[in-house]
């Protein structure tokens, strides 16, 4: 899945930085996943490797975080900001993935999302105003700050598996025709979403096939195959709430949903370790559950040792 944010508040995308993006799941603060800069603008702006907050309060700012002067002309204080573009994986696939730790999975949840970024990066395009023009400007070049996240909000202090990445894309592009940064014009990139996610959706899923996944497919996306709606449902607490909340509420458009999933979600956790975690998880479990997934893993004996462990 992929959604489009749109940010217009540079105080609130540092803030945003602080409380959501860089306060990494319990892997994270392991050290396992960190925040990483990607795009061509971004390597022309000598952001490489790990994202830094100075860095990027300073995007947030529309200041060059090279030379400390502004970024481009537009620096009106209602600018947008940036957009986060954030890619989820199927549940199923963030249950195997939290349940069986295989890297396998991680690194297709990955790659699948740089490719995306990439692909969506050659569509950057600028407004051209200059000469009587009123026209667009392909560039090819943005600069995202990719966040990879492991878990949902926690519900009663624990949090469900939900491996998904936050690309948070600055409002930036290199126009080389004129030689300066300038805005970009993100509005076909938010239009073509759908494109987008389904381009992720196939690459993720030829890349758990060749991992050795076998998959099925779902009304929407597709799910790893065996894991049925019943163990993905005890993996869905947080989808849950929030759609008991809308229906008290009569709540029903999409927009209204996603601000009633901000302003009712706990605040993120470091209480338990991961394998705290891991246990929790595992005791949602029946022996069949787990059996299936370390099945579809490959580790098909490590399931009942495991599940016996947590007894």
């Amino acid at each position: 899945m992929l959604r489009i944010t749109p940010n217009s508040s540079a105080a609130g995308a540092a803030h945003y930085f602080d409380e959501g993006l860089s306060k990494q799941d319990y892997y994270a603060e392991k050290g396992e996943i960190i925040g990483n800069w990607g795009g061509k603008a971004a390597e022309k702006l000598g952001l490489t490797g790990e994202v830094g907050k100075e860095s990027f309060v300073d995007l947030c700012n529309n200041i060059n975080p090279e030379t400390g002067q502004q970024l481009t002309a537009r620096n009106a204080d209602n600018r947008t900001v940036g957009y986060d573009f954030t890619f989820s994986v199927p549940k199923s696939v963030s249950i195997a993935y939290s349940v069986t730790g295989d890297e396998k999975i991680l690194d297709a949840f990955r790659s699948s999302v740089s490719e995306t970024m990439k692909h969506l990066e050659e569509e950057a395009a600028t407004r051209v105003r200059k000469n009587g023009l009123d026209d667009n400007r392909q560039t090819g070049n943005l600069a995202w700050a990719e966040f990879v996240h492991t878990t949902s909000r926690p519900i009663d202090g624990v949090p469900d598996p939900h491996l998904h990445a936050h690309c948070f894309t600055f409002n930036a592009t290199y126009d080389e025709q004129e030689q300066q940064w300038k805005a970009g014009q993100f509005r076909d990139l938010k239009g073509n979403a759908p494109y987008y996610e389904a381009h992720f959706n196939s690459l993720l899923a030829t890349k758990l096939q060749d991992a050795g996944y076998d998959l099925e497919r779902s009304k929407v996306n597709f799910e790893l195959a065996g894991i049925t709606r019943e163990t993905i449902d005890k993996f869905s607490n947080r989808t849950q709430e929030i759609e008991k909340i809308a229906a008290d509420k009569g709540i029903t458009n999409a927009k209204s949903l996603d601000n009633l999933g901000a302003i009712t979600r706990e605040r993120k956790q470091k209480g338990l370790s991961p394998d705290e975690l891991r246990q929790i998880w595992t005791e949602r479990l029946s022996l069949a559950e787990s059996e299936k997934i370390f099945s579809a893993f490959g580790g098909k004996n490590s399931a009942s040792e495991k599940k016996k462990g947590t007894r």
